[in-house]
């Protein structure tokens, strides 16, 4: 039971963190020759694109404990050796690990090529940090409540549905903090929009 619960819960990590980094996608909304798309072209549009991301986050979710295992092997560095080796040895750590790197990259990839500036790198990766941690935490309370619920069937839709509870809030939690770290909120208060208009 434990390969099968541990396969559930990288899983629901790789959904959860899919989930909460859709509000990072960017969706062409018109045509070449300027039309707007319709509704429906958009809809399935966004669907491709999160079954392609999820679907190639969940297959990184499962392998990579294997990668940290192979890692370990092959590192002469003792310290990197026994880090990846304890990894290798807890697939949740080594999905979540896995995945921030995946993230990171690609997100660091955007900001070499001018797509994002640095404070929504900086903003993305802490969501990114924490969104993990808590896509880890949501899954295994859902796992639990749900296998009360109903085992096995309860277990995984519980799984997936905390992860990506707990992925979405962590997410948001953490750009929070990191706008409040550098000072840069967006919120503006009530007060001074009244100051404004005066």
């Amino acid at each position: 039971m434990s390969i099968i619960s541990d396969v559930v819960m990288s899983a629901s990590v790789a959904v959860g963190n899919a989930a909460s980094r859709e509000r990072d996608r960017d969706m062409e909304t018109v045509h070449e020759d300027g039309r707007p798309k319709a509704l429906g072209e958009r809809a399935r549009q966004r669907w491709n694109a999160i079954a392609k991301e999820g679907f190639g986050k969940v297959v990184v979710s499962q392998t990579a404990h294997l990668g940290a295992k192979e890692l370990a092997k092959r590192l002469t560095n003792e310290t990197a050796k026994r880090v990846f080796k304890e990894i290798g040895k807890r697939p949740i750590a080594a999905a979540s690990a896995a995945l921030f790197a995946f993230d990171t990259a690609r997100d660091g990839l955007r900001l070499a090529k001018g797509d994002i500036d640095g404070r929504e790198f900086a903003e993305r990766m802490g969501g990114n940090g924490v969104g993990l941690v808590g896509a880890a935490g949501g899954a295994w309370v859902g796992s639990m409540v749900g296998t009360l619920a109903m085992p096995i069937v309860g277990t995984m839709v519980g799984s997936v549905i905390g992860g990506v509870i707990g992925g979405i809030g962590g997410d948001t939690y953490g750009r929070s903090k990191v706008r409040s770290i550098i000072g840069d909120d967006e919120d503006i208060d009530d007060d001074d929009i009244d100051d404004d208009e005066d």
